[in-house]
């Protein structure tokens, strides 16, 4: 990591020009892009970890508070050095920074750089993983949901057919028929329930895994 306020490459901090007559701005905004561009930029720390989302993809427009004149940043790309900037703000609305990134030659870095990337995409793995568990885990709350009506249904079929007292009659055919159709549709509903339910746990439970 390295970490400089004065760093030997293009640095370039322009003033941005607020507009006469417009309110006063709630944020200073600090307009970064770099050479080469597409770096990942995070911020608020020297030390990030850089297997984690960036805040923001370069060229990128960072909102800092106006009570904050400093915003201190990290830039990261394959490749390149990664470079800690603690940056002063401008009075105007918008700062311009302007950074030229220094090639890597240790082949060390270059390839924690590879590990922290391969980290990155599986932590994105496990949480597209965990996003999708919510199909599963969903369909067997529902299923559950069917299988409980379709009892109870049934039990009062059940009831129907016990109370009743003349069993040759079309009512009582129909009762037993409907008993049937409920328990069937019961046991359906509970099987798929509990294969959504495993399916589901089991994915959340890879993407967790995943996602550290």
């Amino acid at each position: 990591m390295t970490f400089k306020t004065v760093i030997p490459a293009l640095l370039i901090i322009f003033s941005g020009l607020g507009h006469a007559g417009e309110s006063t701005p709630r944020e200073h905004y600090l307009h970064i892009s770099t050479n080469p561009s597409g770096a990942d930029l995070y911020t608020g720390t020297a030390h990030p970890d850089f297997s984690k989302n960036p805040d923001y993809s370069i060229p990128a427009i960072v909102p800092v508070p106006l009570d904050k004149d400093q915003v201190l940043i990290t830039l990261f790309r394959p490749d390149f050095k990664d470079t800690s900037i603690n940056v002063t703000l401008s009075q105007r609305d918008t700062s311009f920074l302007i950074v030229a990134l220094t090639p890597a030659l240790d082949e060390t870095l270059l390839e924690e750089q590879q590990d922290q990337l391969r980290h990155r995409s599986r932590r994105g793995l496990g949480h597209r993983l965990m996003a999708a568990s919510l199909i599963p885990l969903t369909v067997s709350a529902i299923a559950a949901g069917i299988s409980a009506y379709e009892i109870s249904k049934a039990n009062d079929c059940k009831r129907d057919i016990e109370n009743t007292l003349v069993t040759s009659g079309k009512h009582y055919r129909q009762d037993k028929k409907d008993f049937k159709e409920y328990r069937d549709n019961a046991k359906t509903a509970k099987k798929t329930a509990l294969v959504s339910l495993v399916t589901g746990g089991i994915i959340l439970s890879i993407g967790l895994l995943l996602s550290f």
